[in-house]
């Protein structure tokens, strides 16, 4: 099978569509874990105070 410069363009090209996804993924993921610890954080936080500075 004889790939012509423009297949081996295509292919490059829809390669590099699928790094972004999976960097996207990475990116997205760490993003949403700093999110969840944060608010747990918060929590963890207001949990310490004492029952009467929480009302």
């Amino acid at each position: 099978m004889e790939m012509t410069v423009g297949a081996w363009i295509s292919f490059g090209d829809a390669q590099t569509g699928q790094l972004d996804k999976a960097n996207d993924r990475t990116v997205s993921t760490i993003g949403i874990i700093e999110r969840c610890e944060a608010r747990d954080r918060a929590v963890i936080e207001a949990a310490r105070r004492p029952w009467w500075k929480i009302l």
